[in-house]
């Protein structure tokens, strides 16, 4: 499945947390340069976190998403995820499915 990642950066480099989006007009809100990848969702072990209208809100509201912080990371990796998917709002208020990959293995086994 095509996934995007917006960036300030030319070149798309891994780090813990990067998020992919299923939508291109999304990632470009990311910043100006915009990559493709293959995702390969069944070589991860993916937590989909559902938030409530109310929640969203919130996450709008701080702009913190899951996963956002390291200690968060460090938590879901030790819980047995590589990945978590949610829904997501960039900041111009429109919101598309999220991926977020957590460790170099996980990236490694599942982006091309």
């Amino acid at each position: 499945m095509t996934h995007y990642n917006g960036s300030r950066n030319e070149s798309l480099a891994f780090f813990p947390g990067i998020c992919f989006t299923d939508c291109e007009h999304s990632a470009a809100a990311y910043g100006p340069h915009v990559a493709a990848v293959e995702i390969d969702h069944n070589s991860l072990s993916v937590l989909t976190v559902t938030m409530t209208d109310d929640e969203m809100q919130q996450a709008i509201d701080d702009q913190e998403w899951p996963c956002d912080r390291q200690r968060d990371i460090d938590a879901t990796i030790a819980a047995g995820y590589d990945a978590v998917a949610f829904h997501d709002c960039d900041e111009r208020g429109q919101t598309h499915d999220c991926i977020r990959i957590l460790t170099q293995a996980a990236w490694d086994a599942a982006v091309k």
